[in-house]
């Protein structure tokens, strides 16, 4: 009679513990293990018919069917045009898949955010936490890190790319704009290129644009000089409303400088504002100027203005690709990353009735 084979031998051919075996088998721990040792373990257990534990599976069923998105700042994120639309699309995407998306506020001011934190540990209410990379620090990701191995950190473009290389547990979601940004500069004519300005709040993100924009204008035989700044507005973050009248009020005050440039460079509703002063003073898109911005697209926002050429970010596609990662790690929770690449868009000048 042939000898039963148990997980004490699975262990040995893998060479590894017992525990670990066990560890490998259970959705809750197995990110603790490589992914290539973990596969290695599973596929002996398939071959000699090893099951996981009773305990194993029943934690298995312990499924809230909940992804839960941590929201720092709910009433500006859910009125945002772009952010508005990636959560909906991400609510039709879960439901559709048997779950339901959660949203958490949490206040993340200094010694706020981990007493937020320990009460969503207390709750154990989702499978998966969607968090934003800014809002956490070494003490709450450790909170979350009790909870459960499977969270995704949502970075900004302007974070670095291991913004927590201690926290090996840790999965990401992170923008790419480099290469649409090269297009995009691309597109500026030589003749536009003598005289660039880049127009923006005085904030974080527009300081990481003005030196991808230096790098671009180094690499193409320019010098420094060629970009000048006009920043408005401070770090606070207003909603989409608020930051078109700050743009506006800005632009009113500076017009006189502004029209001298012939190529723009923008952020967001700055660009929109700029370009419709521009309009206004008989300036003509692609003859006289050329403007450059980001911009989110998806299913919920208008059509892009023809006279802009956009580095976009798909919204859409963004909710799409993160949904996808999110449900993967609930049944397999190693550690990984996702990275979603924005699309240039060059203005149709064609389509413009001036």
């Amino acid at each position: 009679m042939a000898k039963r084979i148990t997980s004490t031998d699975i262990a040995r051919l893998a060479g590894v513990s017992r525990s670990t075996v066990s560890r490998a088998l259970n959705p809750d721990t197995c990110w603790r293990i490589s992914p290539g040792k973990c596969e290695e373990i599973r596929g002996l257990c398939r071959k000699y018919g090893i099951m996981p534990s009773r305990a194993a599976r029943k934690n298995r069923l312990k499924q809230t069917r909940r992804i839960a998105l941590v929201l720092g700042a709910m009433e500006r994120d859910l009125s945002s045009a772009g952010a508005g639309a990636m959560i909906r699309r991400m609510c039709d995407i879960f439901q559709g898949s048997g779950y339901i998306l959660e949203l958490i506020r949490a206040d993340y001011r200094p010694g706020r955010l981990a007493s937020h934190i320990r009460r969503i540990l207390e709750s154990s209410l989702a499978d998966v936490y969607i968090v934003g990379g800014l809002m956490l620090n070494g003490q709450s990701l450790e909170l979350l890190h009790r909870i459960a191995p499977r969270l995704i950190l949502t970075l900004n473009e302007e974070m670095s790319r291991d913004p927590y290389p201690d926290h090996h547990w840790l999965s990401y979601f992170q923008y790419d704009t480099g290469a649409a940004s090269a297009e995009a500069f691309d597109a500026i004519p030589r003749e536009h290129r003598k005289k660039i300005l880049f127009f923006g709040r005085d904030a974080r993100p527009s300081k990481i644009k003005i030196e991808k924009i230096r790098r671009l204008i180094s690499r193409h035989g320019g010098f420094p000089g060629m970009l000048q700044t006009c920043l408005f507005g401070s770090e606070t973050k207003f909603s989409d409303g608020e930051a078109w009248r700050q743009a506006a009020s800005a632009v009113r005050r500076h017009i006189g400088e502004l029209a001298e440039y012939t190529a723009f460079w923008g952020g967001g509703w700055s660009a929109h504002v700029l370009y419709d002063e521009l309009l206004a003073l008989g300036k003509v898109p692609g003859r006289d100027f050329t403007m450059v911005t980001d911009c989110v697209r998806g299913q919920f926002l208008p059509p892009l203005e023809p006279g802009i050429n956009f580095i976009c970010c798909d919204m859409d596609q963004a909710a799409e690709t993160l949904c996808e990662y999110a449900l993967r790690l609930i049944d397999a929770p190693h550690p990984g990353r996702v990275v979603q690449k924005a699309v240039f868009h060059p203005a149709r000048y064609e389509l413009l009735n001036l």
